[in-house]
Formats: structure tokens, C-alpha cells, sequence
């Protein structure tokens, strides 16, 4: 029964080892797959704020072309109508076309507002994503299969040494060594 019990006991300690050791392996691919995936997040992040920045830059030029576009049609209105075109700021005409200016520039500052916006917030989601892969990368080299291994089978080693048989000529038994009998003692 001593027998069974030590070969169960040290099955039980291999597969334990070998268990530990595949979930650390297990844990530490994981880790090292989701901060991958952060870093690749991280750059997408960074390629979506250029492309905001971009689109930004073209809307204000389409926005600025259409108050130019604006200003001159309204300049040709006031001239078709008769009326000179007076761009002094006292004058109607000065008031209307500056306006039209102060309206068509609130709209590029609102825009580039915007964009600025939207730039940043993808700015701050590469920069949280570039923590998460560091923290995940951190993770990934923290974990030690052998170190994982290594401690399972020290603790199923108690176990082991619990189920020899406890007069086992190596291992198992008291820690002391008993004397030899002699021959005088045989007969007392």
C-alpha cells in the first residue's frame, strides 16, 4: 500500500508540475497577445489622429472658400443693386461685409476647435493604449513557467515524502540514526 501511495503521490506531483507550468504558459502568451493587440490599437490610434488633422485641415479650406465665396457674392448683390461699395466699417455696407467675415471666421475657429478636439481625444486613446501594452508586457515577462513548475513540485514534495514508508532506508522515517544492537543486549 506504502508502494501505491508514493508512485500517487509522485503522479500526482508530475502532473501538477506540468499543469502549472502550461497555465504560466498559457498566462504568459495571453499577456503577451493582448499587449500586441494594445500596441497595434496604440498605432491605429496614432494613424486616426493624422486622418483627423487631415480632414480637419481640407474642411477649414473648403470653409474658408465658402466665406471668400460668400463675401464676393455679397459684394456683387450690393454692387448689382446700385449701392457703392463702401468698405468702411461705419458704413452699411462695411457692417454687412464685416459680418460676414466675423460669421464666416467664428465657423473656421469652431472647426479647427473641433478638430483639435477630436485630435486629442485620439491622441489620449494611443497614449492609454501604449500604457496598456507596457502593463501587459510588464505582465507577460513577470510570468516564469519553470518558476510556476519549479514551486508545484516543491509542494507536492511534502506529499511525496509523507507517503514513503515511514522505516524507508533513504528517505522517510526518523531523522536520527539508531544505534546497532549488541550482543548484550540481546540476552538483558
Amino acid at each position: 500500500m506504502c508502494i501505491s501511495a508514493t508512485v500517487l503521490a509522485m503522479a500526482s506531483t508530475a502532473v501538477s508540475t506540468l499543469g502549472a507550468v502550461q497555465q504560466a504558459n498559457a498566462q504568459k502568451a495571453q499577456a503577451e497577445y493582448n499587449a500586441a493587440v494594445a500596441k497595434n490599437n496604440a498605432a491605429i490610434a496614432a494613424q486616426n489622429e493624422a486622418d483627423i488633422i487631415q480632414r480637419g485641415e481640407v474642411a477649414r479650406e473648403m470653409q474658408l472658400t465658402k466665406v471668400e465665396q460668400t463675401m464676393g457674392a455679397a459684394r456683387a448683390a450690393i454692387g448689382g443693386s446700385g449701392i457703392a461699395l463702401e468698405t468702411g466699417g461705419e458704413t452699411t455696407t462695411g457692417k454687412l461685409l464685416g459680418d460676414l467675415r466675423a460669421a464666416g471666421q467664428f465657423d473656421i475657429m469652431t472647426l479647427k476647435n473641433n478638430i483639435d478636439r477630436e485630435a486629442r481625444r485620439a491622441r489620449i486613446e494611443g497614449t492609454q493604449f501604449e500604457a496598456q501594452a507596457g502593463l501587459l508586457d510588464l505582465q507577460a515577462r513577470s510570468i516564469n513557467p519553470l518558476l510556476a513548475g519549479a514551486v508545484a513540485g516543491l509542494s507536492g514534495a511534502r506529499s511525496i515524502y509523507d507517503a514513503l514508508p515511514p522505516s524507508g532506508p533513504v528517505f522517510g522515517g526518523p531523522s536520527y540514526i539508531r544505534p546497532r544492537a549488541r550482543p548484550a543486549d540481546l540476552f538483558d
